[in-house]
């Protein structure tokens, strides 16, 4: 996330001065920061959450469980961005499927 710190047309958008936007690329984040045309939003400070105790369990032997158990269920490695409740949905569906 950049900010402007002009006027300026960028992406066929006409930025003021303070207007936050996405940089297309990161060779053009760097360029309109070298340029100092734009530099990076300072990111808003955010409280940490607090989490019952049960779900701060990392759980990552569960995931290596379900991962196997949709491995041998369908033959094909899982996705790995899937969560454990992503991975119980497609195990159960390839369950149906059967």
């Amino acid at each position: 996330m950049l900010k402007a710190l002009k006027p300026m047309t960028y992406a066929t958008r006409r930025l003021k001065a303070g207007d936050l936007f996405h940089a297309r690329t990161s060779a053009d984040e760097r360029v309109l920061i070298a340029l100092k045309r734009a530099r990076r939003a300072a990111r808003p400070a955010t409280e940490p959450e607090e989490e019952d105790e049960a779900t701060q369990d990392d759980g990552a032997g569960d995931i290596q469980q379900l991962r196997a158990a949709y491995r041998a269920k369908t033959g094909k490695r899982p996705y790995h961005g899937w969560d454990a409740a992503a991975l119980t949905v497609k195990i159960s569906e390839a369950d149906a499927d059967d």
